[in-house]
């Protein structure tokens, strides 16, 4: 009843029932929830009938005027305007007049032609906006000062590839009598490339990412970031991450899928039933998803940076041009433990990408075991590391932000910080593959001799710090613990021993972080840390609670020292790997 109320409260006949006559369509869902059911039904439904709308000819003598505006066809002959938006006309008409944004599900078809009057005041999401104005093939705005602010507030300059104009009217009018009128043009002919950067949460993912722009600056014409635009309305403030100099283009709206991709995608994503018709029909689903979000800007080659989010995935594997995918971490290791992986996803995408980036020899195994190839599209690409901006940010002042959680306040954290006690301290997420309970109870058995010192654990997101915070309070040792802290480096820089007791890592971004500012380290023997470590003399301890107090008690032996790797030459090394992979050496 939950499908058929929904359709009948969105007047599908036929449908949401499988009874006589009725067409059976399946619909498969974890919570039956009426209303999410019910819009999920009509955003199907409207993109299937725009699909099939699609296929129809376009009629050169109609536009449709989308969204309020002033325009006049008292000079127009030959040219009916349809001033109401209808599936039919949105798909048919030769010219689409938008003084707005045009639907998600929208996807220009060739011989269409957008004119585009923008209105600087709008309740959209900037991708929304900056998704229409490249589709448009001609942008009118009124005057320079509007132009000047369009172009910039949605970063146009270089990429667009169709015609600005200043004018009003009788500009559009002028275009749909065939009389092409005088404008600029904006784009500039450049090889790009476009990376996919994730939510930008702080985590090390972001860090590695942002170690890598600062490093791209002089070339930031060439290069795209993107994102989804849903992922960050929450944290606007991690868009301020993202050097100015580069180009973002967001990914606004939904996916869109038709009746036959929708049920496809429950059977490959949900359930893992797979065969050949499901997959054509993912595939085909991921190109237009593709063209729908990136269609309009010129693109030689894309990067999943992050490895993760399979629909990111699948849809960068189906691009048309060089694929390149990072693997970060133990894929293995994610899929069996936090099970946030798609295996098919994965496998075809080490297996068809045209380069898999792994950003230690470690992560190689791990890549193999998914792919079940030869690795020949596999390579070392290590992490950039921004040294300059770590040291930087040491001689920040310590803040806690608005969203930090903490077990002490900022004063107690400063006085801390200040005293003669021993300091020990891990960075990373409160997630059980970063072994916080295990280095507690290493820290635990540590303090029984050796009151005078401390374990400081910093994280950002991870969903077990309350169970982490609850268990440390249980312990004699003085424990603090610190939830989403913007600059941790100000702390780090303080304490006196940096551990990394991971079960699981990638490459460990903050052991360079802590050996860029002259503190001792030591890391779990494990892929992802062992290469780093074993290259530049660093310590590796067993992978169990012994082996972590071993590392502590050698520490205050005086057996462990900085590393004091060259990061400038160590730097200058993975930036070059990077061009390399992207072909622009």
């Amino acid at each position: 009843m939950a499908t058929l109320n929904a359709c009948e409260m969105y007047g599908m006949k036929n449908k949401g029932a499988i009874a006589p006559s009725y067409v059976a369509d399946i619909v498969v869902a974890d919570d039956l929830n009426l209303s999410s059911i019910s819009v999920l039904l009509k955003s199907i439904f409207l993109q299937s009938r725009y699909q099939r709308m699609l296929k129809k000819e376009i009629n050169k003598e109609t536009a449709l005027l989308y969204g309020e505006s002033d325009i006049s066809n008292d000079c127009l002959k030959n040219i009916t305007i349809f001033k109401k938006m209808s599936l039919k006309n949105l798909s048919s008409c030769e010219f689409i007049i938008v003084s707005g944004v045009l639907p998600d599900f929208f996807i220009k078809k060739d011989g269409q032609k957008i004119i585009c009057l923008p209105k600087y005041e709008y309740s959209v999401f900037f991708g929304k906006m900056q998704r229409t104005l490249l589709m448009s093939d001609y942008i009118i705005c009124p005057d320079c000062k509007t132009e000047a602010e369009i172009i910039k507030n949605f970063q146009l300059n270089g990429i667009y590839k169709g015609t600005v104009i200043n004018g009003g009217s009788e500009t559009v009018n002028k275009i749909l009598s065939g009389n092409n009128p005088k404008g600029k043009s904006i784009y500039k002919n450049a090889k790009r490339t476009l990376i996919y950067s994730g939510s930008l949460a702080q985590n090390g993912l972001t860090a590695s990412l942002m170690s890598l722009l600062s490093g791209l600056k002089n070339l930031s014409d060439n290069f795209y970031i993107t994102y989804r635009e849903e992922s960050v309305r929450k944290t606007p403030d991690n868009l301020k991450k993202i050097p100015n100099e580069f180009h973002c283009i967001p990914m606004s709206g939904k996916t869109q899928y038709t009746i036959s991709e929708f049920l496809c995608y429950i059977l490959y994503f949900k359930l893992n039933i797979s065969n050949r018709f499901i997959e054509n029909r993912i595939d085909r689903l991921y190109k237009r998803e593709w063209k729908r979000l990136f269609g309009s800007t010129d693109v030689s080659c894309a990067i999943q940076f992050t490895g993760y989010e399979y629909g990111v995935i699948n849809m960068f594997r189906c691009f048309e041009g060089k694929r390149i995918i990072y693997v970060h971490n133990n894929m293995t290791e994610e899929i069996n433990s936090r099970k946030n992986q798609h295996y098919k996803t994965l496998q075809k995408a080490y297996r068809e990408y045209d380069t898999v980036a792994l950003v230690t020899e470690d992560m190689r195994r791990s890549a193999l075991e998914i792919s079940g190839g030869n690795g020949e599209n596999f390579t070392v690409v290590p992490n950039c590391h921004n040294y300059e901006r770590v040291l930087e940010k040491s001689r920040m002042p310590i803040e806690f932000q608005q969203e930090t959680e903490s077990n002490v306040t900022l004063e107690q954290l400063q006085d801390l910080l200040a005293s003669e006690k021993l300091k020990f301290i891990t960075i990373g997420r409160f997630s059980a593959e970063k072994a916080h309970i295990r280095l507690i109870d290493a820290f635990e058995e540590f303090y029984k001799n050796h009151s005078e010192s401390c374990l400081i654990i910093i994280g950002g997101r991870g969903e077990l710090y309350e169970e982490t915070l609850k268990y440390a309070e249980s312990c004699k040792a003085e424990i603090i613990l610190i939830k989403s802290m913007e600059n941790p480096m100000p702390v780090l820089n303080k304490c006196d021993l940096f551990m990394l007791p991971s079960r699981y890592e990638g490459l460990g971004l903050v052991l360079l972080e802590a050996d860029t500012l002259g503190i001792p380290v030591f890391a779990t023997d494990i892929d992802g840390p062992r290469g780093f470590m074993k290259e530049h003399g660093g310590l590796l301890v067993p992978d169990d609670i012994e082996g972590i107090l071993s590392g502590i008690n050698m520490f205050v032996n005086g057996k462990i020292k900085p590393m004091n790797v060259d990061y400038a030459q160590y730097n200058e090394d993975a930036l070059n790997r990077f061009m390399e992979i992207c072909n622009l050496k």
